[in-house]
């Protein structure tokens, strides 16, 4: 027994190098397998703790007018409703800047903020800012607000406030990209709190909602589902209640306009008969007052002076009544004009997935790695099983002869495949360990830390995950244990005396190739040897193909994930869309403040070109999905004029498209996600959930974000009503962040405007997803340039260990050393070229298959890759194919010639 565990021991010493290199093949298996797996769930398990500290509201209700007791009475009302919390909130600009902060009141239960340094705002002039802006103001400093509107009002008692704090909330998880807002540059700089008595209103205009039952943690399918229904439900019930409110609203402002009409027509009539009166009053009075100064009558000038004075009055007090009455007339006009602006009061519910723009990504973000665990540790461990198996089966090999004599010294065929089952599973440990170790500490930090640049998260909270360790060892073992077995077990059938003698060579065949007389005859030496070789070792020859192919196709995916993320920007940016922003303003305003925000996009000198629209934001939902796919839906007014807007291209012919009375053109990947085609129907809903059915009359090109667009016929169609122009589509002359950002919040500052929808802030979406996913890819590519080189390394070594008494008689004839070298390499190189041709392929088809589910479900990735791409894998499996040259070389030259040559009979 002492004897087996020395054996053992020395074993382990003398193939120390392929000890590491199949550790090394079953850590970086068990590293992606778990690195990958395991992200996903902290990331989520992460932004959970998160939610329940602040208790996260399930969802929200806004109102476009505050809501008044019957509005709350409602929606406390509302079926499975926990917990209700009122607020209130307004968006305001810093005063002589574009910035826009939404403020809110300080929230008691749900959806708290967490202070980062100092206090709650406890005064109508204390305020809590945005974490973001700490390095801009420090506490105890003042801010200024200013409306963002022209003539307009903040909302809030004061316009001057005392910083006391810092904060964040899980209402605003991204950092850069907080939400849109009608102010300013179109998005808003961050968020505020303060308490109800900084507002001018006493009602609120949010309610912020905690549902009962709530099934699941957040992103899980149960409790997204459970969500989404819940909404949807919500919503109806709500809508009864704003169709009652707007009945009641038009009802009273109805009555006011009549009651003033008839008020301003009777005060009309009187001002008009008492202005005749003081007319004819005044004429006879000039008559008197000159007939007086003729005659020099003082006494009667004096009487006549005095009555001129009263006539001053009376006509003064004239006057201050036609200038009511003018007040009157324009209170009827805005009270005609809020009327007309009922049909936009809106009291709409969302769910985290749609009033959370930052909750929504996180979770996408999070997906997307689960998309990637389900397919790169696949391919890691496959490579990493077919490699281990051949070189834990190749060990056994050599091992026969002493296997043989362990045998023939009476050790029991357990103890003799001791040797080989301590030393695989020591590699499935050591794999496992040092796998387990990197996945479950380092690359979730890296992803991490990649992903969330962009959100306010700090730290991430790590698991153990004890299924996927398993499972990862589950995969080493088999991959070492059952192949030592499996090889050993065949050989102990043998008889001892048989199996202490070399196994005999496999019987020589002919070649395919040397049928072929004209090129066998003009082969040399030794590339017929090379040839016989490639063919005489099967096995091997596909374990290095294989393993070559799998890691040069690791390596263009990892590198095609960002070259596809690349074309998004310069496909849709470049070629799609060719405006810089929409202006959409509100129809239904007053004639001046329409005109006014018209006059800013048609008068304006920094405009290019501008053409009228109907904007609308509207969604669709699909079966398999709890989240909308929020739309934008143009109507063009001038259907001739779109295209310099936007490149509308069949997504199949790539043939221009014009728009059609029979149906709409929709988006690629709106059309996927909805799962229709050309012809085919499917429905949208406004905000406020109401049901549109739409027939498809075409798909156009579109890599970023979802678009239905529509002529003005089938518009009224489907509508039932006449569109009305409410935006415009803009091209700057000179089209930079800071020259849009500027024309936007002028537009802005307009009263009639409602929003701006910058085509960069897509843009910029796109480019944040891509570079969260650099450090990934990084990741990745590095994980498969290693997975490459130990699969060479190991292959070659074992080339190499088997053929040491060729190598040896080569040396003996006299061989030089580079022709030795190229004997054994020769093969390599055949087999890596095969092995990169193979790749190619397949990492082609595994790099569509990962864009399919990798891309967010705004976004369309252009398919195939670029030759840069593919130049540098297949360059870099040639550097490693010679560095393992290099490393190879030592041990082919340091072969012992007697030793290798000794006869084993």
């Amino acid at each position: 027994m002492k004897m087996l565990n020395k054996n053992i021991a020395r074993e382990f010493k003398m193939s120390l190098a392929r000890y590491v290199s199949v550790s090394a093949l079953l850590m970086l298996g068990v590293f992606v397998l778990i690195g990958l797996n395991v992200t996903g769930p902290n990331m989520r398990k992460t932004a959970q703790t998160a939610y329940n500290a602040e208790q996260l509201a399930d969802a929200k209700v806004t109102s476009t007018v505050s809501l008044n007791a019957k509005d709350r009475t409602a929606i406390e009302n509302l079926a499975g409703i926990k917990k209700t919390e009122f607020g209130h909130t307004t968006d305001i600009v810093i005063k002589n800047t574009k910035h826009v902060l939404r403020v809110q009141s300080n929230p008691k239960t749900l959806s708290k903020m967490t202070l980062t340094k100092g206090h709650q705002a406890t005064t109508a002039k204390q305020i809590v800012l945005s974490d973001k802006l700490r390095g801009q103001y420090q506490l105890g400093d003042h801010i200024t607000v200013a409306a963002g509107k022209s003539n307009g009002s903040t909302g809030l008692t004061h316009k001057t406030f005392t910083i006391v704090g810092f904060a964040t909330s899980t209402e605003y998880l991204k950092k850069d990209n907080l939400g849109s807002t009608s102010l300013g540059s179109g998005t808003l700089y961050g968020f505020a709190y303060t308490t109800t008595g900084a507002f001018s209103s006493s009602k609120p205009n949010v309610a912020r909602l905690a549902f009962t039952n709530v099934k699941g943690a957040a992103y899980s399918n149960a409790y997204e589902h459970y969500a989404t229904q819940q909404v949807a439900k919500l919503q109806r019930k709500l809508n009864q209640r704003n169709r009652a409110r707007v009945a009641s609203l038009r009802k009273d402002l109805t009555q006011q306009i009549n009651d003033a009409k008839t008020r301003i027509a009777k005060n009309t009539t009187t001002i008009a008969n008492a202005d005749t009166t003081l007319a004819t009053a005044q004429k006879q009075l000039n008559t008197q007052m000159a007939q007086a100064k003729a005659a020099q009558s003082s006494s009667a000038i004096t009487t006549l002076t005095a009555k001129q004075k009263a006539l001053d009055q009376q006509q003064a007090a004239l006057k201050k009544q036609k200038q009511a009455l003018k007040a009157a007339k324009a209170k009827v006009a805005d009270a005609k004009a809020t009327k007309r602006q009922l049909n936009d009061v809106s009291l709409t519910i969302a769910s985290r997935n749609d009033y959370n723009d930052g909750y929504n990504n996180y979770g996408e973000d999070a997906e997307r790695i689960d998309a990637l665990g389900k397919s790169f540790p696949a391919f890691f461990f496959l490579i990493a099983i077919l490699v281990s198996f051949t070189t834990m089966r190749r060990m056994v090999e050599e091992k026969r002869i002493e296997m043989g004599t362990l045998r023939a010294l009476g050790y029991t065929k357990g103890e003799v495949m001791r040797e080989f089952l301590v030393y695989s599973i020591t590699t499935a440990v050591t794999g496992t360990v040092f796998g387990s170790i990197l996945g479950l500490l380092v690359l979730p930090k890296i992803i991490f830390r990649a992903y969330t640049a962009n959100f306010n998260f700090s730290s991430l909270q790590l698991a153990l995950h004890p299924g996927f360790i398993a499972a990862g060892f589950a995969l080493a073992l088999f991959s070492t244990v059952l192949a030592s077995w499996l090889a050993a077990h065949n050989s102990l059938k043998t008889i001892t005396a048989e199996l202490m003698l070399p196994k005999p060579p496999v019987s020589g065949s002919r070649i395919l190739l040397e049928h072929i007389t004209p090129i066998w005859k003009r082969m040399s030496f030794s590339h017929k040897v090379t040839a016989r070789n490639l063919f005489r070792y099967k096995g091997r020859m596909l374990m290095t193909i294989i393993g070559v192919a799998g890691a040069t196709a690791l390596m263009i995916t990892g590198f095609g994930i960002r070259d596809s993320l690349n074309t998004i920007i310069d496909r849709q940016f470049s070629q799609i869309s060719q405006y810089d922003l929409v202006a959409v303003y509100n129809p239904n305003a007053k004639k001046s403040e329409v005109t006014s925000a018209q006059e800013s996009i048609t008068k304006a000198n920094t405009v290019k070109r501008y053409s009228s629209a109907y904007f609308a934001n509207v969604y669709a939902t699909s079966s398999d999905s709890n989240s909308r796919e929020n739309i934008s839906l143009i109507v063009p007014s001038s259907a001739s004029q779109l295209d310099q807007y936007i490149k509308l291209r069949d997504y199949k012919t790539n043939k221009k498209m014009t728009l059609s009375k029979n149906g709409a053109i929709v988006s690629q990947k709106l059309a996927k996600l909805q799962n229709v085609n050309v012809g085919d129907t499917f429905t949208i809903k406004d905000t406020d959930g109401t049901s549109h059915k739409i027939k498809v009359a075409g798909i156009t090109k579109m890599y970023a974000g979802h678009a239905i667009y529509m002529s003005k016929a089938y518009y009224n169609q489907v509508y039932d009503t006449n569109v009305t122009a409410n935006a415009y589509l803009v091209t700057l002359k000179h089209a930079t962040a800071k020259s849009v950002n500027a024309f936007a919040a002028k537009f802005n500052r307009t009263a009639a405007a409602v929003q701006t929808v910058q085509s960069k802030e897509t843009k910029k979406t796109i480019t944040n997803i891509l570079s969260n996913l650099n450090n990934l890819i990084l990741v990745l590519v590095l994980s498969a340039s290693l997975l490459s080189l130990v699969v060479l390394y190991t292959l070659t070594n074992i080339n190499v260990s088997e053929r040491v008494r060729e190598l040896s008689t080569l040396k003996v004839l006299g061989f030089y050393p580079k022709e030795v070298l190229m004997y054994i390499y020769r093969e390599t190189n055949i087999l890596t070229g095969a092995g990169i041709i193979v790749g190619i392929g397949v990492g082609y088809a595994f790099h569509a298959y990962i864009m399919a589910l990798l891309p967010p479900a705004t976004a369309m990735v252009a398919p195939g890759l670029t030759w840069i791409n593919i130049i540098i894998s297949v360059g870099l499996t040639i550097v490693f194919s010679l560095v393992v040259m290099f490393m190879m070389n030592r041990k082919i030259q340091s072969v012992d010639m007697l030793e290798a040559l000794k006869s084993v009979d």
